[in-house]
């Protein structure tokens, strides 16, 4: 049976919908897992954010106790500070801090006491007040009575380092500062010594200014970088963390080519199911030369038509037709010019009955056809003189001029009767037997 248009636009739609469904459902199955992964990616770089951190504030933490001790012993022996005591006192702690370039303490703002001295000569003197790129640091530790923690910046005496400065307080009264000076990179190399992992990348900046000061500037500019902050005394740093394996994860372009892939796949798939699963239901209800419905479709519609009629007290009528000398036309000219002579008798047949009725072959050149709400016989006859005037003139097949006629046989279903379909049938039957003893061409009406 050949597959009709409607049958390829109603696969195409099938197909259209199955790959647009297996788009949606592979594409939401890839991005799900790929949102999956970046949010591992992100939470693992953040749970390493929190450990750097961690490792930074306790490293911090224990050099900023050095200003708060000896500010206590300049509070308690202000009255009997000497510059030996001082420097002694400052060695001391200086041998046992790590990461410590130097310790210094300014009285009023003049910066007195340095250790150690060696490298550091140029500070000695100097009045803070006068040192721009210092004096905002020092003034905000002074008002706010804490420490303040200032830098990486480079050093007056050569170098970078962060300055801790603490400002000492006698009796309410500004007294002097003391200041720790922080080599960075000791600093920052302790801190991480531990816990530097290679499948990580991180950086660290002022939160102020912005100045880089440990890692690669880019990570703050990552879009799937870890961003945290962390407190230092007056202050903020912020901490861009990237999980580098985020750079192994598929992107979105990749499950979007594969979901076509598949929807493709899918599509087409559908494409031939549907195809085959139509022409097979088709071929289940049609007839395979003609397209017309066959024996079990014409059981169906009568089925209703029958039902119908009874329900609602309607007559119809039942014509069995089959052509006129039919196995001479296939014995004198073929059975290809006999399989046309059935499409174009099942073409005319459909041509000239009402869109309600039902026109069928049943087999061989037999056909059946079902003519809806009859008042009488004489309505059916009409229906019937009708069709045997379409055939009056001959057809032309493969250069063959071939007259082609029919014969049939009528019966009426009157709904105060009860006859059965298979009864009714049998009718139809023997009228078309009774046209065919009249001479063929012509149509009888059972009795």
């Amino acid at each position: 049976m050949l597959r009709k248009p409607n049958q390829t636009f109603k696969s195409m739609c099938v197909a259209l919908l199955a790959a647009l469904l297996a788009f949606a459902f592979w594409y939401f199955l890839f991005e799900y897992q790929r949102q999956k992964d970046e949010s591992e990616a992100y939470l693992e770089a953040a749970s390493y954010g929190n450990v750097l951190r961690s490792e930074m504030d306790r490293e911090l933490n224990s050099l900023l106790f050095i200003s708060n001790g000896l500010s206590s012993f300049i509070k308690v022996y202000r009255n009997q500070l000497e510059t030996r005591k001082i420097q002694a006192i400052l060695a001391d702690l200086w041998a046992q801090a790590r990461h410590v370039r130097n310790l210094a303490v300014a009285v009023d703002y003049k910066l007195t006491y340095v250790y150690p001295e060696t490298g550091n000569e140029k500070i000695i003197g100097i009045d803070y007040r006068y040192v721009p790129s210092q004096w905002s640091k020092v003034q905000l530790a002074i008002e706010s009575g804490q420490g303040v923690l200032d830098g990486p910046l480079d050093l007056i005496q050569g170098g970078s380092g962060m300055i801790y400065r603490f400002p000492i307080f006698i009796d309410g009264s500004y007294w002097g500062i003391i200041s720790t000076v922080i080599d960075t990179h000791a600093f920052l190399d302790a801190a991480f010594e531990h816990n530097l992992r290679n499948e990580f990348a991180f950086a660290i900046r002022t939160a102020d200014d912005k100045h880089v000061f440990y890692g690669d500037p880019q990570l703050f500019r990552q879009k799937h970088a870890y961003i945290q902050e962390s407190l230092v005394p007056n202050g903020k740093w912020e901490w861009a963390i990237e999980n580098k394996k985020i750079h192994n994860l598929r992107d979105r372009r990749f499950g979007v080519i594969l979901s076509l892939v598949f929807s493709v796949v899918v599509g087409l798939f559908a494409y031939f199911f549907a195809k085959e699963r139509y022409y097979l239901s088709e071929g289940a209800l049609m007839d395979s030369l003609t397209g017309l419905p066959n024996r079990r479709l014409l059981e169906n519609r009568l089925n209703y038509v029958h039902s119908e009629a009874k329900r609602f007290s309607k007559m119809f009528g039942l014509m069995a037709l089959d052509v006129d000398h039919f196995k001479s036309i296939n014995d004198n000219y073929g059975h290809d010019v006999g399989d046309e002579v059935i499409k174009q008798v099942a073409n005319m047949l459909k041509s000239n009955i009402r869109d309600v009725d039902t026109v069928s072959r049943i087999g061989g050149d037999e056909f059946v056809i079902v003519v809806r709400d009859q008042h009488s016989q004489e309505s059916l006859v009409k229906v019937a003189n009708k069709l045997l005037s379409v055939f009056k003139k001959p057809m032309h097949i493969h250069g063959h001029e071939i007259a082609v006629h029919l014969s049939i046989g009528l019966t009426l279903f009157e709904p105060t009767s009860e006859v059965a379909l298979k009864q009714l049938f049998k009718q139809a039957d023997i009228a078309l037997y009774q046209a065919k003893q009249k001479g063929r061409n012509t149509y009888s009406f059972w009795q």
